[in-house]
C-alpha cells in the first residue's frame, strides 16, 4: 500500500507530484529471536511526505509507527535490522550513508522533537547555550539563540536563555526542544508524541507553533501520536499501523470521516469525545454505546473531606484554600494547567507532601471491610491526613492509595509484578500470611483483568497498558477507600486507554471506591467523572457535576479550557482561543456565584482597560 502526504488530499497517486522529500518503500524490519529466527516488527510499508505537509502515523502500542519514524534518522533498536526496501531523506538513501553522512543528515536535514523534552534537554546547562550547540554556526550563535526562542514564541527570549530546564514550564521545555530542532534549519521534522503530558492550553500552543513552523519553513513532518485528535488537527495525511503493516491510509478528512476498515473504526469510535456523557464502549463493527455513570445513593457515604488546604514548597504558594469531598463509589476530577495545583493536592492527600494549613479527614464507614471478606489489619481507618504517610497508622495509611502516572518507573524492573501486589499485602496486613499473601495477589491481578499467571512475570514482559493495571492491583491490595489516579491514562493508546478507564469504573462499582481523577484531557474526564473541580494557580474557580460543567462553563478560564481541547474531527471548528479579560472578584466571605445547588463558580468581573 502506497501512503502520500500531498498538497491535494482529493487528487489522485498517478497525479504530478512534488519531489517527496521523505520516501519510505517497501521497508521491512526485523529483530533476530533467541534461536536464531527474524521476528518481522515492519512489514511492506511505503510512504512519501512533501515539502509543507504532515503525515501522521497511528496505531496501538507496537503498531511500529516508531519504529518508521526513527529509520528517517537512521535509527534501529539494538538487534533490529532492515530486511528489506529503502529509507530516503532528501534524496539520500539514509542506510546507505557512511557515519559521517549520517550524523550531519541527522538535525542537518531531519531532526526530531520527542515526546519529553524535560528528559532530553541537559540539566546542568542553560537553555540557550543548548541551543547554540545545536547551531552549526558558532560565530553567530548568541543571536540566533534569541532569534530561535523568539521564533517558537517565547516571551522575553534573552532572558530565558539564561535560565536552567527546570526553571520552565513543561510547555516552555517543549518549545526550547523544538527551537534545538530547526535551529540547524531540518528539512524534515519527525514528531514523536510531541504533546503528550501537557495540558491542553500548553498543547494547543505547541501545535499551532509547530503548524506555523512547518508553513514558514516548507518542513515535511512526520507525526506519530496515539491522541486522534492532535492527529485531526495537525495531520494531511494519515496512515494507520498495525502489527508493523499498514492497515489503511487516506488523506485525513476522508479517513476520520468514512475509515473503510473495521480495525479503523474500532480505533476512532474508542476515542472519547467532549460529548460523551458516559465512557464508550465499542462493538467490534465499530459502533458506539454510551455506559451511563451510576447513580451515587443520596445516603453514599464521604470517604474524605479536604477543607481549607493550603500547600506551599518553601516561599511559593501551591494551593490556596483549596475544599472538597468525595463520596464512596464517586469519581471527583481536578483539572487545570500544568501548575494549577491538581498533582499537589493530590500527592498531599497520599502523604507525599505535607499540606501547610486545613484539614485533610478520611471518613470512618461501618460497612468498610472491602471486597475481599474483610480486612485483618483491623480498625476503621478513620482520621487526619494532614499527616506524611510515614506517621500515619498503618490502618489510615492503607486508606488512601496512589496510582502512579508511569507504571514504567514505579516499578522494580528487576523483581516479578505478583512481588509488586504482595509487598502492601503484607505491609499492610490485609494477608495472614506469605501463602495467603500468594494467593490473594494472584486474585487482585485478576481482578484487574489480567491473567493470574502474569504474576511471575517481569515489568518489562508486560505492555504498558498492562503494566498499569499492576499498578492498580497493587493500590487495591491495602483495600483502600479512596483511589487517586494522576494522569494514569496519559500515555496509553486509544485501545488501551478505553479499557484502563472500564477497569476503573468496574471497580469504583463494585467495590464502592472514592476515587480522585487527575487529568489534562478533558474528553476522559467528561467519561469517567462525576463531578469535576476547575483549578487555576492552586485556586478552585469552578465546581459542579460534570455534565453541567462540561455543558454550561460558566468561569472564562473554564471556558478557555474546553475551547483548547482537541476533538477528533478534523472538520470542527479551529477557532482561535477565547481571549476574555477578567478580574477576580472574590472577596471575604463573598466567594462564590451558586448556579444551581451542584454548580458553582468563583466570582469575576470583566477586565477593565
Amino acid at each position: 500500500m502506497t501512503t502520500h502526504a500531498t498538497g491535494d488530499s482529493a487528487a489522485p497517486t498517478t497525479a504530478p507530484r512534488e519531489t517527496a522529500l521523505v520516501s519510505v518503500a517497501g521497508l521491512h524490519v526485523a529483530y533476530r529471536s533467541g534461536g536464531g529466527a527474524d521476528v518481522p516488527v515492519v512489514q511492506d510499508v511505503t510512504l512519501d511526505v512533501l515539502p509543507g505537509r504532515t503525515l501522521a502515523l497511528v496505531g496501538e502500542s507496537g503498531s511500529g509507527k516508531s519504529t518508521v519514524a526513527a529509520t528517517l534518522l537512521g535509527h534501529l533498536r539494538h538487534g533490529s535490522r532492515i530486511t528489506a526496501g529503502t529509507v530516503r531523506v532528501d534524496g539520500q538513501d539514509v542506510f546507505a550513508l557512511p557515519a559521517r553522512e549520517l550524523r550531519r543528515l541527522r538535525g542537518g536535514t531531519v531532526a526530531m522533537v520527542a515526546q519529553n523534552a524535560g528528559h532530553a534537554l541537559t540539566p546542568s546547562m542553560r537553555v540557550g547555550r543548548q541551543i547554540a550547540e545545536a547551531l552549526r554556526d558558532e560565530a553567530t550563535a548568541q543571536h540566533s539563540v534569541v532569534d530561535l526562542l523568539e521564533q517558537v514564541r517565547l516571551p522575553r527570549p534573552a532572558d530565558l536563555a539564561r535560565r536552567y530546564p527546570h526553571e520552565l514550564s513543561g510547555g516552555q521545555q517543549q518549545r526550547v526542544a523544538i527551537a534545538m530542532a530547526i535551529a540547524a534549519r531540518p528539512r524534515v521534522l519527525v514528531l514523536d508524541e510531541p504533546t503528550t503530558g501537557l495540558d491542553v492550553v500548553t498543547q494547543r500552543g505547541v501545535l499551532d507553533l509547530i503548524g506555523a513552523l512547518r508553513d514558514e519553513l516548507g518542513l515535511a513532518a512526520v507525526l506519530v501520536s496515539h491522541d486522534l485528535g492532535v492527529v485531526a488537527h495537525m495531520a494531511d495525511h494519515v496512515t494507520v499501523l498495525r502489527a508493523g503493516r499498514v492497515v489503511e491510509s487516506a488523506p485525513t478528512h476522508r479517513l476520520f470521516g468514512a475509515p473503510a476498515e473495521p480495525y479503523t473504526r474500532r480505533l476512532l469510535a474508542g476515542v472519547p469525545r467532549l460529548a460523551d456523557d458516559g465512557l464508550a464502549l465499542v462493538a467490534e463493527d465499530g459502533t458506539r454505546e454510551i455506559r451511563p455513570r451510576p447513580v451515587l445513593p443520596a445516603d453514599a457515604p464521604e470517604a474524605v473531606a479536604v477543607r481549607d488546604v493550603t500547600i506551599d514548597y518553601g516561599d511559593t504558594r501551591a494551593v490556596h484554600g483549596v475544599s472538597f469531598r468525595v463520596r464512596r463509589g464517586e469519581i471527583l476530577a481536578l483539572v487545570g494547567e500544568s501548575g494549577s495545583g491538581k498533582s499537589t493536592l493530590a500527592w498531599s492527600l497520599a502523604g507525599l507532601h505535607a499540606p501547610s494549613g486545613g484539614t485533610m479527614t478520611a471518613t470512618a464507614d461501618a460497612s468498610d471491610g472491602g471486597s475481599d471478606g474483610g480486612s485483618p489489619s483491623g480498625g476503621s481507618g478513620a482520621g487526619d491526613l494532614t499527616a506524611p504517610a510515614r506517621k500515619r497508622p498503618r490502618a489510615l495509611r492503607r486508606k488512601v492509595q496512589l496510582v502512579f502516572q508511569n507504571a514504567d518507573t514505579s516499578l522494580n524492573p528487576r523483581r516479578s509484578v505478583g512481588d509488586a501486589v504482595r509487598r502492601p499485602l503484607r505491609v499492610f496486613g490485609t494477608a495472614a500470611s506469605r501463602a495467603d499473601a500468594a494467593v490473594r495477589a494472584r486474585r487482585l491481578i485478576a481482578d484487574v483483568h489480567l491473567p493470574p499467571e502474569f504474576a511471575d512475570r517481569l515489568p518489562a514482559q508486560l505492555s504498558g497498558g498492562q503494566r498499569q493495571r499492576i499498578g492498580i492491583a497493587r493500590a487495591l491490595a491495602g483495600e483502600p477507600d479512596v483511589l487517586i489516579a494522576d494522569e494514569i491514562t496519559t500515555a496509553l493508546d486509544v485501545s488501551v486507554q478505553a479499557e484502563v478507564l472500564r477497569l476503573l469504573d468496574d471497580l469504583r462499582r463494585e467495590r464502592r471506591l472514592a476515587c480522585l481523577f487527575i487529568s489534562h484531557d478533558l474528553a476522559v474526564v467528561r467519561g469517567i467523572a462525576d463531578r469535576v473541580l476547575v483549578l487555576r494557580h492552586g485556586v478552585v474557580v469552578e465546581e459542579g457535576p460534570t455534565n453541567a460543567v462540561f455543558t454550561a462553563p460558566a468561569h472564562p478560564y473554564t471556558r478557555l479550557l474546553m475551547a483548547a481541547a482537541l476533538e477528533p474531527d478534523p472538520e470542527a471548528e479551529r477557532a482561535a482561543l477565547p481571549e476574555e479579560e477578567w478580574q477576580d472578584a472574590a472577596s471575604g466571605d463573598d466567594v462564590w456565584t451558586e448556579i444551581t445547588s451542584s454548580h458553582r463558580v468563583r466570582r469575576w468581573r470583566p477586565a477593565t482597560t
